[in-house]
């Protein structure tokens, strides 16, 4: 008796972790497919998703994390925030600690946390695009990954498997 609770407790579990992972997975289809269509940053609720490209981040953020970007206005900024901005190339977005803020935030010192030196160029207003308020490591390389092409036709396969499975697998009823 005890066994058999153990396994229907076991096979609970396991619907759970297995429903959150597919919350997730279809959380980042969505935000994949908007971006793709959009052709603009992938962006929820006033917030933006990147992946940590570097190490230059580390330990606060490792590389392939996916971080959540809170939109926030140059003067919202604090020292010690993890400000994302565009660098010296628009296409270019860079997240560093801010470790120095000008007079009426009208640029801000970077620097990485495993840097030794703060960043050669002061980030000005107009390059902010936010703040960092949430981390989620490895994440990123799932995100990387539906972005892809390979990851595309995937999602597509998935998608078909998913809809043929039951028709192929389809109980017939029972004789009686």
């Amino acid at each position: 008796m005890t066994e058999l609770k153990e396994n229907k407790s076991l096979k609970i579990l396991s619907n759970i972790l297995f429903a959150i992972f597919m919350l997730v997975m279809a959380f980042l289809i969505l935000i994949t497919a908007q971006s793709r269509l959009t052709g603009m940053e992938p962006s929820l609720f006033g917030n933006r998703l990147y992946v940590v490209d570097s190490g230059s981040m580390e330990p606060a953020l490792k590389a392939n994390s996916l971080i959540v970007v809170n939109e926030s206005t140059p003067d919202q900024i604090e020292m010690g925030d993890i400000l994302t901005y565009y660098g010296a190339e628009s296409r270019t977005r860079v997240t560093h600690r801010v470790v120095e803020i000008g007079p009426n935030n009208e640029y801000f010192i970077t620097q990485g946390d495993a840097n030794n030196t703060e960043d050669a160029m002061p980030v000005e207003r107009e390059n902010v695009i936010g703040i960092v308020v949430i981390s989620i490591p490895y994440i990123g390389y799932a995100f990387r990954f539906l972005s892809s092409t390979q990851g595309i036709i995937f999602i597509i396969s998935v998608g078909i498997i998913a809809l043929i499975t039951p028709l192929i697998f389809k109980r017939k009823p029972k004789e009686a």
